[in-house]
C-alpha cells in the first residue's frame, strides 16, 4: 500500500538532517584559541602576556603559521600536546590545511613542548636548538607543570625532539629564510624571516609585553644578536614588522629600541656599582616607559647587576 505523503514529506526531512549533520565537520578541541590572519596565508596565534600561571596555562608564547601550497608551516608549537591539537584543528578550519611542518625555534618550553601533539607532523629545528632542548626539556617540563599548577600526579608527557636539523647560521626553508643568532654563549636562538611579507619572528630577542627576558641570557651577546637584527632590517628584503616572543607586533624600530633599553641598564647598572648601590634596592625606571611593565624589569635589573659586579670584581659573569 503505498505510503501518504505526509509519510514521504517527513522521511524526506529527516534524510535531508541527517546528511545536513554527516556533513557538518566534529567541534575542534579546546581551548579556543585567538588566531588572527596578518597576510595572505600567515596567521598570529597570540600568546599571553607575562610568565605561565594557572590561568593562562603556558600559553604565553606566540605562534605563526604560513600555508604555502599544500603545506602549512608553523612556527612554534605551544606547551603541550592538547594544546598543538587543538591548534592543529582550528588552523584547519581557517586555513584549508593541517600542519605538515613545525619549527622549533629555541628552546623555551612554553614554545617547544607541544610537538607530541602533531606526531605526522614534519619537526624542524637549528642543531644547536635541538641538543638544548634535549638536555633542558626534562626538567622544563617539571617547572612548567609547577608554573601551570597542575594537580599533584598529572604524567608528564614525554618530550619530542626535532629530527630535521639545520646547520650554519643561515639558510632557507620552504617559504622562510632563517638565521641563528645567540642569547648567551650557550643558547642559541633563530630568527625566522618571510621575505615577500616583510615580516619576521625574533622569539627570544623580542617582546612588546614589556621588557625582554634576560634569565638566561648575556647582555653583551643579547646586544650582538640585536645589531644583527638591525642589520637584517637593512636589506632590500628586510622585515618592516617583527613577531616578538610576546606582545603585539613591532614595528621596524624594535631592535634599536630593544638595543636602547640594553645599553642604559648596563650603564645604570655599572653606575650603581661607583654609587654603592644594593642589588636589592629598588631598579632605576626605563628610559621607555613601556618596559617598565610587567616583572621583568626588576629581574632584568638584579641580572644586570650581577654582571656588572662581575666585571667590577672579575668575578665569572652570570651566562
Amino acid at each position: 500500500m503505498p505510503w501518504p505523503d505526509t509519510k514521504i514529506a517527513a522521511l524526506a526531512m529527516l534524510l535531508t538532517a541527517t546528511g545536513a549533520a554527516s556533513a557538518t565537520p566534529a567541534p575542534c578541541p579546546g581551548p579556543a584559541l585567538p588566531i588572527r590572519a596578518l597576510a595572505d596565508g600567515v596567521w598570529l596565534i597570540s600568546g599571553s602576556a607575562g610568565d605561565s600561571n594557572a590561568i593562562n596555562q603556558g600559553r604565553i608564547s606566540n605562534l605563526l603559521a604560513v600555508r604555502e601550497g599544500r603545506r602549512l608551516w608553523l612556527l612554534g608549537s605551544g606547551p603541550d600536546a592538547r594544546f598543538a591539537r587543538a591548534l592543529d584543528c582550528q588552523l584547519a578550519r581557517q586555513a584549508g590545511r593541517r600542519v605538515s611542518d613545525m619549527i622549533a625555534p629555541w628552546p623555551r618550553p612554553e614554545l617547544v613542548l607541544g610537538q607530541g601533539g602533531l606526531p605526522a607532523a614534519r619537526r624542524w629545528a637549528h642543531e644547536e636548538v635541538a641538543a638544548a632542548m634535549r638536555e633542558r626539556c626534562p626538567q622544563c617540563v617539571e617547572r612548567l607543570a609547577q608554573r601551570r599548577d597542575l594537580p599533584a600526579g598529572t604524567p608528564a608527557e614525554p618530550v619530542v625532539l626535532p629530527e630535521r636539523l639545520l646547520r650554519g647560521t643561515t639558510g632557507r626553508l620552504g617559504p622562510w629564510r632563517w638565521h641563528r643568532l645567540m642569547r648567551s654563549d650557550t643558547t642559541a636562538v633563530t630568527v625566522w624571516q618571510l621575505p615577500r611579507q616583510r615580516i619576521a619572528a625574533a622569539h627570544g630577542l623580542l617582546w612588546s609585553d614589556g621588557a625582554p627576558d634576560l634569565r638566561d641570557a648575556r647582555i653583551a651577546v643579547m646586544k650582538t644578536s640585536l645589531q644583527a637584527l638591525s642589520a637584517l632590517q637593512q636589506q632590500p628584503d628586510g622585515p618592516l614588522h617583527w613577531l616578538p616572543e610576546q606582545g603585539e607586533m613591532l614595528g621596524a624600530q624594535a631592535p634599536a629600541g630593544h638595543l636602547a633599553y640594553l645599553e642604559t641598564l648596563e650603564r645604570q647598572a655599572d653606575q650603581a656599582m661607583e654609587d654603592g648601590t644594593q642589588e636589592s634596592d629598588p631598579p632605576p625606571a626605563p628610559e621607555a616607559a613601556a618596559m617598565a611593565a610587567g616583572l621583568r624589569h626588576g629581574l632584568n635589573w638584579q641580572h644586570a647587576w650581577r654582571e656588572a659586579e662581575a666585571r667590577w670584581f672579575g668575578a665569572t659573569a652570570p651566562r
